[in-house]
């Protein structure tokens, strides 16, 4: 398998490259600097124009380069988050179409999120269920619908919607873990909103599952099997670290936050695996606590 990435130097595309290298896949990294070292890539190309990137030669595609959400959602900083991703994603396809036939991939898998069904309260979500409101929503839909446009070319797409990521390398823990440790941990707001999260190995194994499963296509949800509440998440966390958390954030203080931002951390997303199970996958890491114990085991 000749496996190209975008977005190869970040957190999930590190964890994919560890994954495929495992696997003695071939891997190609695409960067806008491409005189960069990229660990575990065989081979780096030009994305400093990503319309032109040169996409030939390759079985399948994992496209992950976009606009981090973290940060304050300023009117700039969500513009950007939405065209790297709609955009981007338009123009990898056009470099996948200037392709000869014979030399262009086979599949595409797109990444995506579960912010795509907006706050769902306590109701279960699956990849059938009605699309959310709210600008991450917004910016699912628009996403998706971007990559779906390679399947005129002859690909097949599939679009994990990707949920809380664990790992110390990047992610939520990376942002909290210094907090906890200090005993300063706590809910958010009340603590009832359901969290979808997921093991960064198992994200890995989630990709090059999609890859290798023909029968594989469209969105997929792409958590571990047993979401949390984030009143149950902070205190997994604090009991796994040996502190206490008895520091809740009031839910007001997220209101005060610009652009909306406060759904990336009010949301309550409790999704189901309907089509990871479908297609036979099996987690590594399928309960929070011994995730954890597994991240954290390290550090």
């Amino acid at each position: 398998m000749r496996l190209g990435i975008t977005g190869a130097t970040g957190f999930i595309g590190g964890a994919i490259l560890r994954e495929a290298k495992k696997r003695r896949w071939e891997t190609v990294g695409f960067s806008r600097n491409p005189n960069r070292a990229v660990e575990n890539c065989d081979e780096l190309r030009d994305f400093s124009v990503p319309a032109e990137a040169d996409l030939s030669n390759l079985d399948a595609v994992v496209h992950l380069a976009g606009e981090s959400i973290a940060g304050l959602w300023t009117k700039e900083k969500k513009r950007r988050i939405l065209d790297s991703r709609v955009n981007g994603t338009k123009d990898l396809v056009a470099a996948i179409s200037n392709v000869e036939t014979e030399k262009r991939p086979r599949v595409l898998v797109s990444a995506s999120g579960i912010g795509i069904y907006g706050d769902c309260g306590d109701s279960w979500v699956d990849e059938s269920s009605d699309i959310g409101f709210g600008f991450l929503a917004d910016v699912c839909r628009q996403w998706e619908s971007a990559a779906v446009a390679a399947e005129s070319v002859g690909l097949r797409v599939v679009m994990p919607r990707i949920g809380i990521v664990l790992g110390t390398d990047g992610g939520i823990l990376e942002k909290t873990l210094g907090l906890f440790r200090l005993g300063l941990g706590g809910r958010l707001g009340s603590g009832e909103q359901w969290m979808s999260w997921i093991h960064v190995e198992d994200v890995a194994r989630v990709f090059l599952h999609l890859i290798d499963c023909a029968s594989s296509t469209g969105p997929v949800n792409c958590v571990a099997p047993q979401p949390v509440t984030n009143a149950a998440f902070t205190d997994s966390l604090a009991v796994t670290l040996g502190k206490k958390a008895n520091l809740p954030v009031p839910e007001f203080v997220f209101h005060t936050m610009p652009g909306g931002m406060k759904e990336m951390f009010l949301s309550s997303q409790r999704v189901a695996t309907v089509e990871l199970k479908a297609f036979d996958f099996s987690w590594n890491h399928g309960e929070l606590g011994a995730a954890l114990q597994d991240i954290l085991k390290e550090k």
